[in-house]
Formats: structure tokens, sequence, C-alpha cells
């Protein structure tokens, strides 16, 4: 910045104009090139779109400078082409941060339909912005063909007469439509975080006086030309510290808001259902400490209250006698139903037959526990098929009535629809698979990038000892990526198929070490195991020493040789003895599920070296990790080296 000012008091105007409009160039292809790679993942279509329409106004600014006279690219007399470009720019610029919003609100409107229509979201943003990124392009060269092919793009600026109206008029349409684009900012500032929503904010401000600052100049080395291009460069750079800084600095926080907000939404039903179904309980006598309650269902100072409560309340209210038949019922049987009261109270259409066939075990399994306790209280939920064969949720509750007289019911209880609440429920966990997945995504690209930059800092370096330290980390880095990429594209979000992640995790370090070594072979013998990640990511490091030990130190006299794999689980009948820990605190633990053997018939570690208190920096960590996931390990120098690893899996959900 200093350096602008004294080119201007050097009276280098058209030097400082370059180097402005080029910055502010590359700010807008930073941008561009930030939001596109992220495209995929980033809910705010605001963000997108501002992102796309950057590269676009960052190119017809590349060419505005182009056209400098000192520049010698085009050869035109004169500087309206330049005027023109600078235009058509804010004109692109204006336009885009007043559209953006309204993609904003659009995208708000939609996620508040089913929840589960918003799961296709990653695909539709990416589609999104290639339809943008194809609309820009298709309006750029539409309009930059008008400026240099067809001449037919108003003229800005004419040699004796100064600037044109419609140069003039221009700036101030523009600060116009960024007023209006301030307006809309701030309606949608809840899809914001409230850094990046004031950052966007004072851009456009900035911009505003910018454009201003652009009708007030008659030259173009007046001092409003010159405050006009420092505005623009701020907000430039506003806009990037927006998307760049905050917007990938704390990911979470942008990326997930409205799920956040979606999934407020439906914490705030559960918590109404939740109150409703307390007063459900209350009306039907049920107490949750499943104290003696005397008051039945058809007693009469219940009758008024009950029946009150049915009137507005969506449930059926119901006796059954001994054999769960019907007796009584009220509520909107037929609407919940779409059969008849008659029909049901009759048994022309039992009971039974609503309740879909993959549900009626738990129905007849609460119905001899209702019998055989009578202070049994009977909870359900269930599908039932209504007449038209439409699905919905229902929850039933059923309690045995104390004290009945021949001929009334037996059972009393309540069956209402939580279709809704069923819904909400998937929303949230499809909303928390979401942004677990997500997390595992961001992590393993994070940890993809350190290994990148560890492989090119170790090209910087000649000494074999310092690539070779490199070339370890950058495993180790690896092997703790390629379990966050392993959760993110498996199902199960809480742990991973150890035995197939080692199968990935083995082939990686051959690949990595083997050269020279290609009579080494690999015998895996795995069971398929399910770990946790707080015992995957130490397991998975651990391996990934001891191969790469094996490859590098345990053949290093001949071309051939082996390294075995087995993982197992340990049945209970395996005796102390047989997991190999001849450690005293050890002795009395039980806790041992699996056995990781990992061996080779190499040369095998000297005995007089002791693993645990060595200066090898792989054999030091083996040590803490193991300690840290609570296992034991021991060597077997019997048949070259082999090292017993038994643990649990106390950290699996």
């Amino acid at each position: 910045m200093i350096g602008l000012l004294y080119l201007i008091s050097l009276g280098n105007y058209l030097l400082f104009h370059t180097l402005v409009e080029l910055f502010s160039v590359y700010v807008a292809y930073v941008i561009f090139l930030i939001v596109w790679k992220s495209r995929e993942c980033l809910e705010n279509r605001y963000l997108i779109l501002v992102g796309i329409a950057f590269f676009f106004i960052g190119s017809v600014d590349l060419l505005h400078a182009l056209t400098f006279s000192g520049m010698g690219v085009f050869r035109v007399p004169g500087i309206n082409l330049t005027i023109q470009l600078w235009v058509l720019a804010r004109y692109l610029e204006g336009i885009s941060f007043l559209v953006a919003p309204l993609f904003l609100i659009r995208n708000r409107e939609s996620g508040s339909k089913e929840a589960e229509n918003m799961y296709g979201e990653s695909l539709e943003d990416s589609v999104f912005a290639w339809k943008v990124f194809l609309v820009y392009a298709v309006i750029t060269i539409s309009c930059l063909f008008s400026v240099f092919f067809f001449n037919n793009f108003p003229a800005a600026y004419i040699e004796g007469s100064g600037l044109t109206p419609f140069k003039i008029l221009s700036e101030y349409m523009v600060s116009f439509i960024l007023l209006c684009s301030l307006l809309l900012l701030y309606i949608t500032r809840d899809g914001f975080e409230t850094k990046v929503f004031r950052l966007l904010a004072a851009s456009i401000i900035l911009t505003i006086f910018g454009e201003l600052s652009f009708a007030l100049y008659t030259h173009v080395d007046e001092l409003p030309n010159l405050i006009g291009h420092y505005f623009k460069l701020l907000s430039f750079y506003l806009i990037y510290e927006a998307v760049v800084d905050v917007g990938f600095e704390e990911p979470c926080s942008l990326l997930f808001r409205e799920l956040k907000h979606r999934e407020e939404d439906f914490r705030q039903k559960a918590i109404f259902l939740g109150d409703e179904y307390s007063h459900i309980c209350r009306m039907i006598g049920v107490n949750r400490s499943l104290e003696p309650n005397n008051k039945s269902f058809g007693d009469d100072e219940n009758q008024e209250g009950s029946h009150s409560f049915l009137q507005h309340f969506p449930g059926i209210g119901f006796q059954l006698d001994e054999v769960f038949s019907p007796v009584s019922m009220q509520g909107p049987v037929e609407k919940m139903t779409g059969y008849r009261k008659e029909d049901l109270l009759s048994e022309k259409v039992s009971l039974m037959e609503l309740i879909v066939p993959e549900d009626q075990h738990l129905i007849i399994e609460n119905q001899q526990k209702l019998k055989s306790n009578p202070k049994f209280v009977a909870e359900n939920e269930f599908r039932i098929r209504k007449k038209n064969g439409e699905l919905i949720w229902v929850r039933e509750i059923t309690r045995s009535i104390q004290g009945s007289s021949e001929g009334s019911g037996k059972f009393q209880g309540l069956v209402y629809d939580i279709t809704e609440r069923k819904v909400a429920e998937e929303a949230l966990e499809k909303i928390d698979r979401i942004r677990i997945k997500e997390i595992h995504h961001r992590i393993k690209n994070n940890l993809q990038v350190i290994s990148s930059l560890l492989s090119l800092q170790a090209e910087k370096f000649e000494d074999r000892e310092v690539i070779e330290a490199f070339r370890e980390s950058q495993n180790r880095v690896a092997s703790i990526a390629m379990i966050h990429e392993e959760l993110h594209g498996g199902e199960n979000l809480d742990s991973l198929d150890f035995a197939d992640y080692l199968q990935k995790l083995t082939a990686d370090l051959f690949d990595s070490y083997r050269v020279g070594k290609e009579g080494v072979s690999l015998k895996l013998d795995l069971e398929n195991v399910y770990l946790g990640m707080d015992t995957a990511i130490p397991l998975g490091i651990i391996v990934n020493e001891l191969v790469s030990n094996s490859l590098k130190h345990a053949f290093s006299d001949k071309n051939e040789g082996e390294i075995s794999i087995n993982l197992h689980s340990n049945d209970a009948s395996h005796s102390l003895v047989e997991l190999s820990c001849s450690e005293p605190e050890f002795l009395e633990n039980d806790d041992f599920h699996y056995t990781l053997t990992v061996a080779d018939n190499g040369r095998g570690i000297p005995e007089k070296m002791d693993f645990r208190n060595t200066d090898s920096l792989g054999l030091q960590l083996i040590t803490i990790l193991v300690e840290q996931i609570g296992g034991c390990i021991e060597l077997n120098r019997d048949y070259g080296t082999e090292f017993v690893i038994n643990f649990g899996n106390s950290e699996k959900l």
C-alpha cells in the first residue's frame, strides 16, 4: 500500500491503476478457485454464485487492465474501450450481489419441505454451480462480443467531451443495484455467520462508495478515481476474507448452519410431542413410576375429562376385553384407519390385520405381559396400513383396568399417529450422519494436504535419512487419512471394518517400500473385526510402523521373504498364556477381545535390543500407542520377528 502511494506521488497513475487492477483480478480468481473446489459441500448458494461471478468479473477486469494504453495489448485509440469494460465488470458485480440472495432464499424455502429432500443437495449444489458458470459464461461472452465485434455497446467516453451520460448514469445505477443487494443481504442474514455477514455487507458498502467516486471524476488522474480504486481493492479483499478466511477456516459453522436450523426445528417438534405424550399418559392413568392407580378409563369422574380431551386429540381411545377384542372406541377412527368404527368393533376388520406383519410380534409379546402382570404398561410403536394402503406410524399405550366388572373392558389405552415425529427423528439421524460424514471427509482432505506438503518438503533435501524421515511421517498421516476415508464412505460412522482397512493399508505400504524387494510377499489372515476410531487410528499407525520396519530392515540381506498379519477375536476360553501377556499389570486383565500379530521371517531384531527402551522413534511410537489403547505387546524372536498385540475395543459404540 505504501508502494502504491509512492507511485501516486511520482505521478505514475497508469502504473498504479494497472497494479490495483491486476491485484484485484488475482483476488477474484482466488475467491473463484476456493468456491469452485468446495462447491459440492458448500451449502450456501450465495457464496457459490458470488464466487463464480468473481471469475468473470475478474476476467473482464483483466481485459480492462490490458486495454490501458501503456500495456500495448489492444492497440485501440482513446480510452472508450477501457471504460466500457470497466462498466461491464461493475454491472456484472452489482447484478451478482443482487441475484445471489434470491437463490439463498429459494434454497432456504426448499429446505423447509420434507426432510428427505435435502440429502441430495450436495449433488444439486454441484449442478447448480455448473449452471451458474454456464449462464455467466454466455452472458459475459455475449457482452464482450457486443464490445469488441458488434460495437453496439454504448459509448462510455468521447474524446474531447469526456465521460458520456451512459457511463455516469451507469455508476449511479450500479450503486442503486448494490444498495438493493445490501437490503436483500440483510433480509437473508440468518443464512450467514455474523462475521461473514458483516464482511459481505462492508464489502458492498465500500463498492457503493467506490461507484459514487467513479461517477464524480472527469479525468482518470483525478482524486475521486484514485479513491474509487482503493474502495474497490478493499471490497475485493473483504469478499476474500468472508469466503476464504472465515468460510474455510471455520467450515463446520458455515457448512452446517442450515442443518443446525433444521435440526433445531425438529427438536422443537420432538419437545412438543413429548409434552403431548405426557398428557396422554396422565389421561389413561399411567404413572411412569408404575404406582397403583385405581381410576380407570371408564370411571365417571374421568369420563368427562377424557371425552373432552379426545374431542381435540387426534388419536383413538379404546377399551379391550380379556382376549384383546375391542369393546369401545372413541376418537377419529375412520380418519386414522380408513375403516368405520362399527367395522372394527364388530371385528369385521380385525385390529391385528391393520398392523403390518413385521410389527405384529411386538403386539403379541406385550399382550402376554399384560395378562401376566396387572401393573404392566405396554408401549408400542408400530406401523399400520390404512384402508387406502397408506402406511403410518402409531404409538399405543395400554394398561389393565383394575377392578373392572364382568362384561366391561379389561384393558384401556390410547393410540395416536406419530408419523411426523418419526419423520423428524429420521431427519435428525440423517443430519447427524451427514455432519459426521462431512467431518470425516474434511479431516481426510486436510490430512492428505499435510501428506502432500511433507512430500513436497522432502524434495528439497538430498540427505537420505531426512527424506526417509519425511516419508515415514507421510505414511503415518496417510494411515490416519485412510481411516477417515473409510468412515466417510461406509455405512457405519462409529466403527470400521479393520480387516478391510488393513488390506488397503498394507497394499499402499508395499507400493511405497517394495522397490528392490519384489520377492517379499504378504500373507493376510484377517477376521472381520469392527473397531471404534479411538482404537483403529492408533492400531493403524502401529501396523504402519511394524510393516514399514519389516520392509526396510528385515530383508536387507536378501530379496525374498514373507510378512504375515493375523487378526482375530479371542474366545472367552483363551488363557493368559495364549494371550502372551507376561507383564504383571495384564495378568488379571480379561478385556483383551482381539489379537493382532505382525510377523516376518527376516533376520530378526537382535537379542540385546529392548524394543520398549530404544532410540528408534518407530518402536517408541508403537509402545506408546499400545499403552494408549490399553493393550499389551510381546516380541517373539524365534523365527524372525513376531509382534503379538492383545487389545480391547472399549471405544466402539
